[in-house]
């Protein structure tokens, strides 16, 4: 899809007077570019216990190689990277990697608020991270009313398969019951971080074209996916008409949420 586009109109003469000649000036509309649709804002937060590789594949898919020598971190660190979903649309999301140590649980509402996806890793060589994956679903569940932010289960270093300690079946079912997706990455490779980010983009326009057509339904069609995230699509009375789905189980899931559909 261009992102800019020039008009065909043709030059046109103007007979200056004053001087006697005739000049051809380009009609301003010649150049008129049609600017790019804006990058949808998205907030993203990542989750899990400490050492499963949460900083590692966020430097990675932010170019920046990876590193054995990696430092926890403490409180929460932040990036902002491009994602595109499938249809070309573009997302900027501003992605939070927050500290797994049980000292820091919590701020994790504070990284949370105002959320539109949840990423939560565990590793495959370390089953504990895996239960602990529980913990966190309850955490995100408990902070996101809504039920709209939308669950990522990565299960990381799948390099190491010879040290695996859950299987991929295992996870894939984790994540149906929870009705979350289901990657698996290397931060050593780099295999799947991409595909996450673009899972993630792709989820998240469906889910906003969503909410925008109840928003709709509502009588509020003033939303705009480019300045609005998932968050803001979720007016007063819509949030509240999805926690009452959120707490009778009708919802279309036992957690509330929507799932999309990856093509």
């Amino acid at each position: 899809m261009p992102f800019s586009s020039f008009s065909s109109s043709s030059t046109q003469q103007i007979n200056e007077q004053s001087s006697g000649t005739v000049r051809k000036r380009q009609n301003p509309q010649h150049n008129a570019m049609v600017a790019p649709p804006r990058a949808i804002k998205s907030k993203v937060v990542v989750l899990g216990d400490m050492g499963v590789g949460k900083t590692s594949i966020l430097l990675r898919h932010d170019g920046q190689g990876f590193t054995s020598q990696m430092s926890s971190t403490l409180g929460a660190s932040y990036i902002c990277s491009r994602s595109r979903a499938n249809n070309g649309r573009e997302f900027e999301l501003q992605i939070w990697d927050t500290a797994g140590q049980e000292r820091f649980r919590s701020m994790v509402p504070l990284y949370m608020r105002n959320s539109s996806a949840a990423m939560l890793v565990f590793d495959i060589t370390n089953r504990q991270s895996f239960r602990d994956l529980a913990s966190w679903i309850k955490e995100v569940e408990r902070i996101d009313e809504t039920g709209n932010v939308l669950l990522f289960i990565v299960a990381n270093k799948c390099d190491l398969k010879e040290m695996r300690m859950v299987s991929e079946e295992e996870g894939r079912q984790f994540a149906e019951k929870q009705n979350a997706h289901y990657c698996e990455t290397s931060a050593l490779s780099g295999k799947g971080i991409e595909t996450v980010m673009s899972s993630i983009a792709e989820c998240l326009l469906q889910e906003q074209q969503r909410l925008l057509k109840e928003s709709a339904e509502l009588g509020h069609s003033s939303f705009d996916l480019a300045t609005s995230s998932v968050a803001d699509a979720v007016d007063e009375k819509g949030a509240k008409r999805r926690g009452e789905e959120k707490k009778n189980g009708s919802g279309g899931n036992a957690s509330g949420r929507g799932c999309c559909t990856i093509l």
